[in-house]
């Protein structure tokens, strides 16, 4: 017997997933965050956190973002100035 994909599949307390808000998701994940980190901190630290961390996750699932090869012009330099001795 042949399975077809467009079977839809049951749950199995036939209830349908809860789809959580944004806003709501990341107020758990900063509540998470700030109970393994610093609980003096303020939930609006932690909040701004998730949010940094959650955008920086989507641009690098983004496929128009252009990975650097090669070392940044900065790093570079401040190792020729370590590196190379000085000219005097």
């Amino acid at each position: 017997m042949i399975t077809s994909n467009s079977m839809p599949i049951s749950t199995v307390d036939g209830k349908q997933p809860r789809i959580i808000p944004t806003s709501e998701l990341i107020d758990r994940l900063a509540t998470e965050m700030r109970e393994t980190g610093d609980r003096e901190l303020p939930l609006s630290f932690y909040v701004e956190q998730v949010k940094r961390k959650l955008a920086n996750e989507n641009a690098a699932n983004d496929d128009k973002v252009n990975e650097k090869t090669g070392p940044a012009v900065a790093t570079s330099s401040v190792f020729a100035c370590w590196a190379l001795p000085e000219q005097g």
